[in-house]
């Protein structure tokens, strides 16, 4: 089996939810988050023209920060937090019907082919959950 990397975030985004409520809501440290509204700056806080359009909230999940195939592949991972984020359903039901979304983004590292097999069970829970899956593939050591 090819070796790969990966890291997994979650992110959520929303019209106008204040982030303090998504760290409660979930028990989880954010990695980044701001407000709706508040001043626009760099993750260093370097100030920046204008304002946020949307609330934004992400934490790191891969405690790590990558984590090897050789370890734990994608698949395994994902569905340990598909039930991790089962007693949150209710809240992330609250910020899609706000227009907001939840999405697991996923950063994968090979050096050469490599690929995921996603069973129907566990894309049912994400999709019940109201999970989105994104993906950024990024070829090389």
């Amino acid at each position: 089996m090819p070796r790969y990397d990966f890291a997994v975030s979650l992110r959520l985004i929303h019209p106008t939810i204040d982030p303090e409520e998504i760290t409660q809501a979930l028990s989880l440290t954010p990695d980044r988050m701001y407000k709706a509204g508040t001043p626009r700056q760099t993750p260093k806080g370097t100030p920046l023209e204008g304002v946020y359009r949307e609330t934004y909230w992400y934490t790191q999940l891969v405690p790590e920060g990558e984590r090897s195939s050789t370890v734990e592949l994608l698949e395994e991972f994902l569905s340990g937090l598909s039930e991790r984020f089962q007693p949150y359903s209710d809240f992330f039901a609250r910020v899609r019907a706000e227009g907001g979304r939840v999405e697991l983004f996923i950063g994968t590292f090979g050096d050469r082919n490599y690929g995921f097999e996603f069973s129907p069970q566990l894309l049912g829970v994400l999709g019940t959950l109201g999970i989105s899956l994104s993906f950024d593939v990024y070829p090389g050591a």
